[in-house]
């Protein structure tokens, strides 16, 4: 971008670690409260060659491309599917700040942080730039969800794989898989809508990849 001040990562140009770093960004971003933004060609991978001021050029750093590969096409199809998981929980898309109070007398506050060891974390940690790895999880029922009682969501930042003690999902409910970010499951279904497999109840250990994310639904 002209700058030396700009600094990027190319995954030492690993294309498998680039898609999943993608498919991890953009789930971030349609989890995350407020209005997600992305621009024209965000959806199908497109890159930018690691320039941060492409407008201005009339190259390959800034043209939307004709064909799509396989990879390119199974991006789009994990975005749009993200898109539709977002609209189809209003708990993502609150009108307000989320609160650490359980509101609604069910025993679950409507938005709780979790450290991989399944605790909670304290400003400690929150402080500590050392520390990677972060979890949390929404009652979806506060938001007047129905067939879901929670949502939760653990993001792997270290490079190496981290287990995750997932937490109470409500009496009676366990966990069910929507999507894992990680290479292993890349493919055109790596976002389940059904979230139709089960994982299980409160302290099952998820093994989350080094910088991955998971998104899982208490039913």
């Amino acid at each position: 971008g002209g700058s030396n001040s700009n600094d990027s990562w190319d995954h030492a140009n690993v294309a498998v670690d680039q898609r999943q770093a993608a498919r991890t960004g953009m789930a971030l971003l349609m989890l995350s409260a407020g209005v997600p933004m992305i621009t024209g060609g965000d959806e199908y991978l497109r890159s930018m060659k690691c320039n941060n001021n492409p407008y201005n050029l009339d190259s390959s750093a800034n043209w939307l491309n004709g064909p799509k590969t396989t990879e390119e096409r199974d991006f789009k199809t994990f975005t749009q599917k993200m898109m539709a998981f977002r609209s189809a929980h209003p708990s993502l898309r609150p009108s307000d700040f989320y609160s650490d109070k359980d509101n609604n007398g069910n025993v679950m506050e409507q938005l709780r942080w979790f450290k991989p060891d399944g605790n909670v974390p304290d400003a400690a940690y929150f402080a500590d730039k050392n520390n990677h790895a972060l979890a949390f999880r929404i009652d979806a029922t506060e938001f007047g969800e129905v067939g879901t009682q929670a949502i939760y969501v653990a993001y792997n930042g270290w490079q190496d794989k981290v287990d995750f003690k997932l937490p109470w999902p409500a009496t009676g409910k366990q966990w069910y898989r929507v999507t894992d970010t990680c290479s292993w499951a890349e493919g055109s279904s790596q976002v389940d809508l059904t979230a139709a497999v089960a994982i299980g109840g409160e302290h099952t250990t998820y093994n989350v990849c080094g910088r991955g994310l998971i998104v899982l639904i208490a039913k």
